[in-house]
């Protein structure tokens, strides 16, 4: 029984300290249509480029936060669209409408990190490096106007000027996480 107990608790003992549970933390790069360092502004934004100094995150498991102990998430977006069928004279009754045709359209777009969040799940870092979110390495700087600096995203944001870029660690890979 003593043996037994006994490998129980090493078996315990090694899955505690299995590198899925580990933290590394690691400053990002950014390459592509946009080169430089990863920074903050003080709400979580992570951008390149401008004159922000480059951020730190750590990332346990596949959820990344911040120095400040934010959570870094993905926002979605998301856009609700309504038809309402056309109505006649009689039909118009107390104006009431007929909704023929609802559409519920959500987009993953920026990668931020906010105070009071917990971090999502979905993050690696491969053998280059390379950040992924949901398997996928690309990301994309879109430009905010202010200071050379942009936004991160992992689509396109709507409108907004968004090129592809790759985001390097500086530690952290398959081996450390």
């Amino acid at each position: 029984m003593k043996i037994i107990t006994l490998a129980i608790f090493v078996i315990l003992d090694a899955v505690a300290a299995s590198p899925c549970s580990s933290k590394c933390c690691f400053g990002l790069c950014a390459s592509g249509a946009a080169n430089g360092t990863v920074g903050q502004i003080t709400d979580g934004q992570n951008r390149v480029g401008g004159p922000l100094p480059p951020a730190q995150f750590c990332i346990t498991g596949s959820s990344i936060t911040d120095a400040q102990g934010r959570g870094c998430l993905v926002t979605c977006k998301l856009l609700l669209s309504l038809w309402q069928s056309p109505t006649s004279a009689k039909e118009n009754f107390n104006d009431r409408r007929i909704i023929t045709d609802v559409r519920l359209i959500v987009g993953v777009t920026q990668w931020q990190c906010d105070l009071n969040q917990p971090p999502i799940g979905g993050f690696t870092i491969g053998d280059a490096g390379q950040l992924a979110y949901n398997g996928s390495s690309t990301f994309f700087e879109c430009q905010t106007g202010e200071d050379d600096e942009a936004n991160i995203y992992t689509t396109p944001a709507g409108n907004t000027n968004c090129l592809p870029i790759t985001l390097i660690a500086d530690r952290c890979g398959p081996e450390s996480n």
